[in-house]
């Protein structure tokens, strides 16, 4: 039957086919025709996108030099600016010293220091001093305001005293005291006073393993502020010198950390470090504290 059907169609598809061939060859042509127009248009998009990256590479690499350029420049600046703030601080706290030798040789010559001589110092609370003996600690220059737990000694007899007394000439004896406080006092005098008299007389007083702890005005934490801007002239010249206008005390000497820390170590304290408590009136405060030998050293 197959074959039947084959011998009766044979004769049409042999037309069939030549009429077909040029309409599959021209089909053909069209195909193979529009997958190279496509493959050629891709790679003519891939070399566009080649060729305007190119030409950003080349733009960087003409404005690189410039940019960098533009950096160095203001990290230079910068580093100018620093180094300009630096000697601007040297040339203010050389200044500041200066005014100080001056004031320091105009009260040389002087018998006292900031703190007018009160004569003989008295116990005025007996009662107090006696219960606190064998663990004594002092509070020098309290003022009106008594620290709880503290001998309180200052130069005025205010209603808080328990002793009124110069801070040069303590009534204790000698490693008698086991700890010795003393806020914004040591400043009220000459470098040359506290090196020889002040510092010596408290170290004295201490016992073996005995504290000294001292608060005063922090003249470098000041002096950067000032040049900073963060701190007026008139807040800094009170600072230094003390309160002209309401008749406050008149300070004779300014502090650095390492200044006072120095002047600790001369005195024969161990142990020396200093203290910042962000809680106080004011930042611009160090405290610096120093322990004498346990064991006392031979005569």
């Amino acid at each position: 039957m197959k074959n039947l059907a084959r011998r009766g169609l044979r004769p049409l598809v042999r037309p069939l086919k030549r009429l077909a061939g040029p309409v599959i060859a021209r089909l053909h042509f069209r195909v193979v025709h529009w997958t190279h127009e496509t493959t050629d248009a891709r790679f003519e998009n891939l070399e566009r996108l080649v060729t305007s990256t190119r030409a950003d590479v080349d733009g960087l690499k003409r404005y690189m030099p410039a940019v960098l350029g533009a950096i160095q420049s203001q990290n230079a600046r910068n580093r100018a600016n620093v180094r300009t703030e630096e000697e601007l601080a040297r040339l203010v706290q050389s200044v500041l010293e200066r005014f100080q030798s001056v004031r320091n040789e105009l009260v040389s010559g002087r018998d006292g220091g900031g703190i007018d001589t009160v004569g003989e110092p008295k116990i005025l609370r007996r009662e107090r001093v006696d219960a606190a003996a064998g663990d004594l600690r002092l509070n020098l220059g309290s003022g009106r305001e008594a620290r709880p737990g503290y001998i309180n000694v200052d130069a005025q007899a205010f209603d808080s005293v328990d002793v009124l007394a110069d801070p040069r000439d303590l009534p204790f004896d000698q490693r008698s005291v086991a700890e010795i406080r003393a806020a914004h006092l040591l400043e009220r005098f000459s470098v040359r006073e506290i090196e020889r008299a002040i510092l010596p007389h408290w170290v004295s007083l201490l016992t073996g393993g005995g504290s000294l702890a001292v608060t005063v005005p922090d003249a470098d934490a000041m002096v950067r502020s000032y040049v900073a801007g963060d701190l007026s002239f008139e807040a800094l010249r009170e600072a230094t010198f003390g309160d002209r206008t309401h008749d406050g005390p008149v300070r004779f000497t300014m502090f650095s950390p390492e200044s006072l820390c120095e002047l600790f170590t001369d005195a024969g304290l161990h142990e020396v470090v200093v203290v910042r408590n962000a809680d106080r009136e004011t930042p611009y405060e160090i405290e610096v504290v120093g322990h004498t030998p346990a064991t006392p050293p031979s005569s």
